[in-house]
């Protein structure tokens, strides 16, 4: 019967060669005595267990018959999941922690002299009449000792004697003073991050789009080295320490470094998560798991308002969001290794006593060892067959260039969601998509002070309107499909932000209601298309690409992240409506870039090259007869 089961392998791989596969012969390696090893495992089996090893051709079956959505799968959602409420915690408080309340250059010499607040403001301070406030950066070019010295009544009386001209000059200040009955404590009000120094409270924001970036990089060599659960944990335990070390960060430069590392452990904890989540599903809980990953972003979204609410002073708020990270640490025995990391590293037995872990909790019966051992052996021979023909053909000539040769190696490794020009063609689209669509929702999501709108109320509404969006991506995802759904949202995302964009610009009594639902209507679109690219992204590469692919696309992506605080705090202080004609156009041309992409529909995760083409040859097929049909 193992004998029959490799005749039937050998049969299926001829026959992706006679479809246009180039994959290559299986090579000589720990795999190569395939055969042998599965006919020593039939022995072992009964008639029953034969008929069972037979029909788990890939990995999918394999979950499908453990189980795909009982009891253990929703608890190893509920713990990959949390880690997404940790992520957004950190990253969506940028407005809590630096809440700006007003304020207006420091006279220092006037303060000294024991001058209220609303005095300095009404001698001091120029008074813009369009927009009913006083300016916040500038001065007038007064004496202000002598003033000091005659009290305000008389410095009123003479107030020409104080100026150098007849019309007072207007200056820049170096120091502001603030309102500190608005909000007593944040990083702007201690580091004085207005003005001209405003670009240093982007900065933080920005940080932890770089530790994203950081992140990118790294993650991809620990997870495929040392796989993702061990991964997972070290982060974890760096999160918090670095989280807490930044309560005591003494200045913004110290405070900007710890927000990038801990970005970086908390974003490499998401990632891992992530990919012993979807590593671990079928086609068809691929789509709830990976739909509902993201809710919740949406809950920490609706929570971040209340808790920066009751606890006001930054530091203590950033305490008091690093600290659930204990409560991932809690759950650590429950988080398993990925079954087809473990396949790739030869570890059968770990492997093994995973699914038969899940199968018991889900309570569902099993083949014995042997039968499931012989499953195993042959789908990690095909996972693994062409990545040691790669590894056999780049030992050759190792004895005399051994350093070359590793660094070609890692080369490789590297660039190997680039391998054809098919796949260089695929990730070039998703790079810019990916650019594109996280700087428009992070943008539309951190706009609250050009949109004129309470910053709580308007962080809670946007974390509840996801909550709807990550509910219709699975029906998206399950009825219209991955591509048509990006193309439609996009389009959605950018036809309300452009409207609001509009509004402002024409005039500067729009209602605010109008531009909160404007608002909120885009962002919940292009929440929804940001969570299909991830997932798009993820089944468009084999295993030994997908955790690369992911990160450099994270990576892209955090290229337009880090530009969206600038865009709303620099472009928006020259006009309120500019950033959100920014988003618009993104989401554009995000629409007809996510177009040239093939569908992955009711599709299993590819394994190896010959997958790819497949699923290629497939959609190229679905799109020739919709045009017949059509035609």
């Amino acid at each position: 019967m193992a004998k029959n089961l490799f005749t039937k392998r050998k049969q299926d791989e001829d026959g992706r060669h006679h479809k246009g596969s180039t994959r290559s012969s299986t090579p000589a390696g720990p795999h190569g005595d395939v055969e042998q090893e599965m006919m020593s495992l039939s022995e072992e089996m009964d008639g029953e267990d034969e008929h069972a090893a037979s029909t788990l051709t890939c990995f999918e079956d394999i979950m499908n018959m453990v189980g795909s959505r009982g009891r253990w799968n929703v608890c190893l959602f509920l713990v990959c999941s949390f880690s997404t409420l940790l992520n957004a915690l950190i990253t969506m408080s940028y407005q809590f922690f630096g809440v700006t309340p007003d304020h207006w250059c420091r006279v220092e010499s006037l303060k000294e002299a024991n001058w209220t607040d609303q005095q300095i403001l009404d001698f001091a301070i120029p008074f813009d009449n369009k927009t009913g406030q006083h300016n916040k950066c500038h001065m007038y070019d007064y004496n202000y000792t002598k003033a000091a010295q005659l009290g305000y009544d008389a410095a009123v009386t003479y107030l020409h004697d104080l100026a150098d001209q007849d019309t007072p000059r207007v200056v820049s200040c170096s120091a502001r003073d603030f309102n500190l009955t608005q909000h007593e404590s944040s990083v702007v009000t201690e580091w004085d991050l207005v003005c001209d120094r405003r670009v240093l409270y982007s900065t933080t924001q920005a940080a932890n789009q770089i530790g994203y970036i950081i992140s990118s990089v790294l993650t991809p060599f620990f997870t495929d080295r040392f796989g993702r659960r061990p991964v997972a944990l070290c982060m974890s335990v760096l999160a918090l320490l670095q989280g807490l070390a930044s309560c005591l960060s003494p200045s913004v430069t110290v405070f900007i470094i710890f927000k990038c590392t801990h970005s970086t452990a908390i974003f490499s904890l998401v990632t891992c998560n992530f990919l012993i989540m979807m590593e671990m599903c079928t086609p068809s809980s691929r789509s709830t798991f990976g739909s509902l990953f993201s809710m919740a972003w949406a809950v920490a979204c609706m929570m971040l308002p209340g808790i920066a609410y009751l606890i006001k002073p930054w530091r203590y708020l950033q305490a008091a969001l690093t600290l659930p990270n204990l409560i991932f640490l809690l759950s650590w025995r429950f988080l398993p290794e990925s079954p087809r990391w473990l396949l790739l590293q030869d570890r059968y037995k770990d492997t093994e006593n995973l699914l038969v872990r899940i199968a018991a909790t889900n309570r569902r019966k099993i083949p014995s060892r042997g039968a499931l051992r012989a499953a195993l052996t042959r789908i990690s021979h095909q996972m693994r067959s062409e990545q040691y023909q790669r590894d056999h053909d780049n030992e050759k000539g190792e004895s005399e260039h051994k350093i070359r040769d590793k660094a070609l190696v890692a080369f490789r490794y590297v660039v190997s969601p680039y391998s054809t020009l098919q796949l260089a063609g695929r990730m070039c689209l998703l790079l810019m998509v990916w650019i594109f669509v996280s700087c428009a929702y992070y943008g539309i999501s951190l706009n609250a002070n050009n949109v004129s709108v309470d910053l709580y109320f308007y962080m809670f509404l946007g974390g509840l309107s996801e909550v709807p969006a990550y509910l219709l991506v699975m029906v998206l995802m399950v009825r219209a499909g991955r591509r048509p759904s990006l193309f439609g949202l996009f389009v959605v995302c950018a036809l309300f932000i452009a409207v609001n964009a509009g509004l402002m610009f024409a005039s500067t009594n729009v209602p605010v209601s109008a531009k909160i639902i404007l608002s909120l209507l885009g962002k919940m679109a292009v929440a929804t298309a940001f969570q299909i690219v991830y997932l798009f992204t993820a089944e468009l590469f084999t295993t030994h690409q997908r955790s690369l692919a992911i990160c450099h696309c994270c990576f892209a992506g955090r290229v337009g992240s880090i530009a969206s605080p600038y865009i709303n705090d620099i472009l928006g202080e020259t006009a309120v409506w500019a950033p959100s004609a920014v988003f618009s156009m993104m989401a554009l041309l995000s629409a007809f870039l996510s177009l040239p992409l093939p569908e992955t529909r009711n599709q299993n995760l590819p394994e190896a090259d010959y997958d790819l083409v497949r699923v290629k040859e497939e959609d190229d097929s679905k799109n020739t007869i919709s045009t017949v049909h059509s035609v």
